[in-house]
């Protein structure tokens, strides 16, 4: 299981992996990191390289899996709260214990085929560690997006500062979270406007 950092220092790198399963409460740093694989899998046809499921479609899986993708080398599919890492699973509904079975095994079986032809994302709130947890879990990458704590916060948002330039004392960033709370999307607008604020004081000076 690789921390949020350590993901996105590998998607920086420019690689993508056959199989990722992101999960958790931070979810402006996990779409952050969705948008980052995206990007990096380029272009995207809809039904033909580009497949997105979710709880509706997701008996569709292992067919959608086993297409070719006609005319590309890969194909990306994402897995959007699906219910196959649910832990009312089997009780809910026994087909998506089947379907989450069935392609747990698929994956153990096909995984050097799965590597040349497939980038599969998984996209969940919470998880249980179930079979095909752990077929991910040995071939691929998990991450969990938990809650970022003040400094890691503070630590991000000054990262953002230092890349346009703009100095901010760590008491500013402390009362930024205080008064703003610790949703990463919340602070990231209210940074961008300190950031606004400082560029277009500068500007006013020059002139």
């Amino acid at each position: 299981m690789l921390t949020i950092e350590a993901l996105e220092k590998e998607l920086k790198s420019g690689e993508l992996n056959s199989i990722y399963l992101l999960y958790g409460e931070e979810t402006f740093l996990l779409e952050t990191s969705l948008k980052k694989i995206k990007t990096l899998f380029g272009e995207k046809i809809k039904g033909i390289n580009y497949i997105e499921i979710d709880d509706t479609n997701v008996n569709n899986i292992l067919s959608d899996i086993e297409t070719p993708a006609f005319g590309y080398n890969k194909k990306l599919i994402i897995a959007k709260k699906s219910g196959l890492f649910s832990k009312e699973g089997k009780k809910k509904t026994s087909y998506l214990f089947e379907v989450s079975s069935n392609l747990a095994k698929y994956i153990d079986a096909n995984i050097n085929i799965l590597k040349e032809s497939m980038v599969l994302v998984f996209i969940e709130d919470s998880v249980e560690k179930n079979d095909l947890f752990k077929s991910i879990e040995k071939y691929g990458i998990i991450c969990n997006y938990e809650k970022q704590n003040p400094l890691q916060i503070a630590q991000r948002l000054k990262a953002i500062c230092k890349a346009y330039k703009v100095n901010v004392d760590d008491d500013t960033l402390r009362y930024l979270i205080e008064i703003a709370g610790t949703s990463m999307q919340d602070l990231i607008n209210e940074i961008r406007k300190l950031i606004e604020y400082v560029r277009s004081k500068r500007y006013n000076k020059k002139g």
